[in-house]
């Protein structure tokens, strides 16, 4: 019976934080094959969204929601967008689920010591800032309940 329930106690967890990424994960899918990045989201309960996924060449983009609001079936809770040259994933943009989530990774952000850029950008009614490590170029884009993360390589 304890075992059976720490299982599902782990098993609830597991796919309660389905959409939670931290930084570290979101650095790994840089440079992996896009079918690698897309069976792992599927396998976590994310949804390919054809209708907003293209291609053209050799470049791709592919666009996975996950859940629905509560209040709005319609809406996801969170959104990723990768996008590729040869199949490789090279940005990626992630819409976090909201303000606490987005500062976390935030503060993930910091603490790898990146550089924040005295340029920002407001467009749309949205802020972008940049931040730049030695590995990765960083982006946040915020707007009226919108908080979108994108990471790329810093070549």
């Amino acid at each position: 019976m304890k075992y059976a329930l720490t299982f599902l106690l782990c098993l609830f967890g597991l796919f309660s934080c389905a959409q939670h990424f931290k930084l570290n994960q979101l650095e790994s899918l840089i440079g992996q094959p896009v079918s690698s990045v897309t069976d792992s989201l599927v396998q976590h309960r994310w949804e390919v969204r054809p209708e907003l996924s293209g291609k053209q060449g050799h470049q791709l983009y592919k666009t996975f929601s996950f859940g629905n609001h509560a209040s709005e079936q319609g809406k996801a809770l969170s959104w990723f967008r990768i996008q590729a040259d040869n199949e490789i994933t090279n940005q990626l943009y992630y819409q976090v689920s909201g303000a606490e989530a987005y500062q976390l990774i935030l503060e993930e952000i910091k603490q790898t010591g990146a550089e924040k850029k005295d340029i920002q950008e407001i467009e749309a009614q949205q802020i972008s800032t940049y931040y730049i490590s030695t590995d990765y170029i960083f982006q946040t884009i915020v707007g009226n309940d919108s908080y979108t993360i994108m990471v790329m390589p810093n070549q």
